[in-house]
């Protein structure tokens, strides 16, 4: 089977396990820097209260339960689920992520948001920032995929033609072979490790050299997520039992890429969300693909975390009323004290 039909698989059984959850973040920005974060989940009640949500939630966020009126109709079991909480600054927001003991304690997340005086105007800039969470980094992504390529991964490019159907489909062909080639990479020099470790003379690691074609094609039947299998497939290819001790090595062999593979498979598999952030005053700038008002939106998916930092930014000027009643005074008082010494001579 190849990996897009497995990944095809793999996205169909989370919509089916989620039951259509649907997830938005909202972060209302206020003027003296602090934050509200707002977020929604819809979907029935065997999904919309799984607790894997994109940010930790604990008790002193604020829980309000109630049916979707807008789904009961066709769907007596709908429901609205929404958490709140104010954050004093973003340090509060960063100290519970950093508590975080889901799947998502992996994705490094950064969040900042600055109040920045100017005396007739505060500057106010909110910055998220994930870095790219890939774990199968064994080969550079860029020997595989353009700048352009991931413009059109991370759907900052989208299909509006035939043509561009085909290049998207090039695209994903692309990704598919990195990922493919990056894993079994790993693999490869996981058991040669794995050789060295046992110094055994009746074992070389170039013997999994000479099976990189064998090991590829597996890897792109997704048989990675059982690595033990690789050492009996080395012991069946070459004919040696030998490999076999691989299987006693303490620790064993494949913790670590145990991990990654359950890292990679949660990733793939989140739900995807939009997350919107609401500044006060006026935006004077971000690098959200989506503004109306003093909103702005981005769409935080997969594809958009893997390979490169995925940051959402937005600065607002906020005017400080107060500071042009203060500068209007003072020039009034200098008026004054000019005409008063002018009458005085």
């Amino acid at each position: 089977m190849k990996t897009r039909e497995i990944l095809t698989i793999l996205f169909v059984a989370v919509l089916i396990i989620s039951g259509c959850r649907e997830i938005s973040v909202t972060t209302q920005v206020h003027r003296d820097g602090s934050f509200t974060r707002i977020i929604r989940i819809t979907g029935d009640s065997s999904s919309v209260f799984k607790e894997d949500l994109p940010y930790p939630i604990d008790s002193t966020w604020q829980k309000l339960a109630s049916k979707d009126t807008n789904r009961s109709a066709k769907n007596d079991d709908a429901y609205i689920l929404t958490y709140t909480k104010t954050f004093r600054n973003s340090e509060e927001l960063m100290a519970k992520i950093s508590q975080d003991t889901s799947w998502r304690k992996h994705l490094q997340c950064q969040v900042t948001v600055t109040n920045r005086f100017g005396f007739f105007y505060s500057y106010l800039t909110f910055n998220e920032v994930f870095q790219p969470a890939n774990p199968f980094t064994c080969l550079p992504y860029q020997d595989y995929l353009t700048s352009d390529d991931l413009l059109w991964l991370t759907g900052q490019k989208t299909a509006i033609s035939h043509s561009d159907s085909s290049r998207f489909e090039e695209v994903e062909k692309k990704t598919e072979n990195f990922i493919v080639s990056s894993v079994t990479a790993e693999m490869e020099q996981i058991l040669k490790d794995g050789i060295v470790r046992l110094n055994d003379p009746a074992l070389m690691p170039a013997e999994v050299e000479n099976l990189h074609d064998s090991i590829l094609r597996y890897v792109g039947e997704w048989e990675f997520d059982q690595p033990e299998n690789f050492i009996n497939y080395l012991i069946k290819w070459t004919g040696n039992p030998v490999f076999d001790q691989l299987n006693e090595l303490n620790p064993p062999l494949f913790v670590e890429f145990n991990k990654k593979v359950a890292l990679f498979n949660n990733l793939i598999m989140m739900d995807t969300y939009p997350e919107t952030v609401e500044m006060p005053g006026l935006i004077i700038e971000t690098n959200s693909p989506m503004l109306k008002g003093n909103q702005v939106s981005w769409e935080v998916e997969p594809m958009n975390l893997m390979f490169q930092p995925f940051q959402m930014v937005v600065e607002s000027r906020v005017v400080n009323n107060w500071a042009f009643a203060v500068s209007g005074i003072i020039l009034i008082l200098l008026i004054v004290v000019f005409v008063v010494k002018a009458f005085r001579k």
